[in-house]
């Protein structure tokens, strides 16, 4: 049975109760599931092919972690701080982010399936060459982000800030860009291709590719 879905994402598969988890630290392979964690420092942790499935993360400190190959599936992570922190072909899988704080965060070429971000900073984030199926960010800061030759087909970017955002080489097909904030974004005609905007934010796309508007 399918779990339930918001807005078409799936939501995580969190059971209504769950018990804190006993983890004070993150080492190799480290595996968490179907538990709960709650205001522990894993501030500069370096670890690779750590798992989470079916874990919910509150104020988590991740503060400037290196996570390779970090998995998160079935996860919610609300009001956690993972600022500066890498995570590189992360995979993220049934997982919503809310009010979380990620500035400059890197996670190159990671997977996102079924994931909502939420009212996140992601000011500085770098998403190059990721993957996204089936995502969302709604009310996120992104100024300055990086999704440079990732793959958003089909990403809902709803009430977010993408100034200076750089998308050249991204697959924007069926991205909806419509309520976004999209001054001195970096990106080409190739790229807008399937894109959806406004009407009002025709004229300023068209100043995004180099097109001067004459308007007398």
């Amino acid at each position: 049975m399918k779990p339930p879905a918001k807005d078409g994402i799936l939501l995580p598969r969190l059971p209504a109760s769950l018990a804190p988890a006993d983890l004070s630290a993150l080492a190799d392979r480290a595996e968490l599931s179907q538990s709960r964690l709650s205001g522990v420092d894993f501030s500069a942790a370096q670890a690779v092919d750590v798992l989470f499935d079916g874990v919910h993360l509150k104020r988590v400190m991740l503060l400037q972690s290196r996570l390779e190959r970090l998995r998160l599936f079935d996860c919610r992570l609300e009001g956690c701080e993972g600022s500066g922190a890498v995570w590189d072909r992360a995979r993220l899988r049934r997982v919503e982010l809310v009010d979380c704080r990620l500035l400059g965060i890197g996670l190159p070429e990671a997977s996102f399936e079924d994931v909502r971000f939420t009212g996140c900073g992601l000011e500085g984030a770098v998403f190059n060459l990721g993957t996204f199926k089936a995502a969302r960010f709604e009310g996120c800061n992104l100024r300055q982000a990086s999704f440079e030759g990732a793959n958003l087909a089909g990403v809902v970017f709803d009430k977010c800030d993408l100034s200076g955002a750089n998308l050249r080489g991204a697959v924007l097909t069926g991205v909806d860009f419509s309520t976004a904030k999209i001054d001195g974004m970096q990106i080409g005609s190739a790229e807008m291709r399937g894109a959806i905007i406004s009407a009002a934010q025709a004229v300023q796309v068209v100043g995004l590719l180099g097109v001067k508007v004459k308007t007398d």
